[in-house]
């Protein structure tokens, strides 16, 4: 740089103290001792908060399955879901020649069926867990969770199992009527009466009985036992100058009278279960109703006059579906979930039968002929999938997950890789 000083041009030396500004207008100096490293102390500080926040994640799974991360479930989950075991993978062939509809179920991906021969358990890669022999000539199972009750309907031999082997075979001391199982093992059965129309009698998880009951009016022919299994809801009919009656009975077991009794004119009550803690929901051929224990009276859901096609039970979300039929002819379902109060969440109106229907939280799907149609809780198509030739239950298992019985195999679906062409989404 020059200067020009009484006419002659001098060279101006650079001042060696002037500082240099950045773009950032910071000295380049402060500029290139920032550091975006971040420091070991501070990362350890991360990993600490990331963790405390993942432990308080898990606390609350693990506080709402409670009742489900019992040892002997964590123990079958390590064992055949992580470990492995794995089988060949669905379809599997059923044991036997027959599985009733109502003797198939799925809980958390693992597969229970009862048929004609044998009780049988599958892992979610279809591996046999367990395979236990029966000798019903009508076999009944009841289910809740990793407990399971398979009785003969008017025999009086029964037996206790989980997903691994037998616990218990028992004999009843009349004719099995029906029963129920609740998670911890305490069960109930009804069976004809010793000079009584039915008799109740409940068991712990040791097979030693708690509880017995005596019913003078009314065969009982549908029981729901509470998730503790400390007491039930039983229902029965009986006959009233020539017209139908059933008989609705709150039980506690440490109590000897009923908490309740409910009288309903002109209805049967087909099937019952806890939708909660301590509601239950009735299906019968007219109407459902919704039963609170501890209440003065019972909640009635009209069918509106439409005959009942199906209906599903979602303990999970509190709420029960019902499918019924537009035409009268068990096709054209409205498909319509209740919560615990008898109040309507979600309505869907479709074309299709509902030989077998299930529900998982906001989808409904039905089995109609061989194909399943699934919706969501605003009534529009998702899925339809070809469930395969003699299609005759289905659950859902997940949004897009289910599991079909046929006549000769047990089937696994993802519901969106075999959707067909009459799918809303391909």
């Amino acid at each position: 740089m020059f200067h020009k000083k009484k006419g002659r041009y001098i060279e101006k030396k650079p001042n060696k103290e002037r500082t240099v500004i950045s773009y950032e207008d910071m000295p380049l100096d402060d500029y290139e001792q920032e550091k975006t490293d971040l420091s070991p102390k501070t990362i350890k500080k991360i990993i600490i908060a990331a963790a405390i926040v993942l432990i308080a994640v898990l606390a609350v799974l693990a506080f709402f399955n409670r009742d489900r991360l019992t040892p002997e479930n964590i123990a079958i989950w390590w064992t055949y879901d992580v470990l492995g075991n794995g089988g060949k993978g669905y379809p599997v062939s059923i044991v036997g020649s027959e599985v009733k509809p109502g003797n198939f179920t799925v809980n958390q991906g693992r597969v229970a069926y009862a048929s004609d021969t044998s009780f049988v358990s599958l892992n979610g890669s279809g591996n046999e867990i367990a395979n236990v022999q029966l000798r019903y000539s009508k076999p009944v199972l009841k289910t809740c969770e990793n407990r399971f009750l398979a009785y003969g309907l008017g025999e009086v031999g029964y037996q206790i199992l989980t997903y691994e082997k037998e616990l218990y075979s028992g004999t009843a001391e009349g004719v099995i009527y029906t029963g129920a199982i609740a998670a911890n093992g305490n069960y109930c059965l009804v069976t004809e009466g010793n000079g009584f129309l039915s008799q109740l009698y409940a068991f712990d998880k040791n097979n030693n009985r708690i509880y017995k009951y005596s019913f003078s009016e009314f065969y009982i022919n549908s029981v729901a036992i509470n998730g503790d299994g400390s007491g039930c809801v039983c229902s029965g009919i009986t006959s009233d100058n020539g017209g139908m009656q059933t008989g609705v009975y709150t039980l506690d077991f440490s109590k000897e009278e009923p908490v309740a009794v409910y009288k309903i004119d002109d209805d049967a009550i087909v099937d019952s279960a806890y939708i909660n803690s301590g509601r239950v929901a009735l299906i019968g051929s007219k109407a459902a109703y919704l039963v609170a224990v501890g209440a003065e009276n019972y909640t009635t859901v009209s069918y509106e006059d439409k005959p009942l096609t199906n209906y599903c039970f979602n303990p999970s979300t509190r709420s029960f579906a019902l499918a019924l039929s537009k035409s009268g002819d068990g096709r054209s379902c409205s498909l319509i979930s209740y919560n615990d109060g008898g109040d309507k969440i979600a309505t869907v109106d479709s074309e299709y039968g509902a030989s077998s229907f299930s529900v998982y939280k906001g989808t409904m799907a039905v089995l109609d002929g061989n194909t399943i149609y699934a919706f969501n809780s605003a009534g529009e198509l998702k899925y339809a999938c070809d469930a395969g030739t003699g299609a005759r239950t289905l659950l859902l298992t997940s949004d897009t997950s289910a599991y079909v019985l046929s006549v000769n195999q047990v089937r696994a679906f993802n519901l969106g890789k075999f959707a067909t062409s009459d799918s809303a989404q391909q």
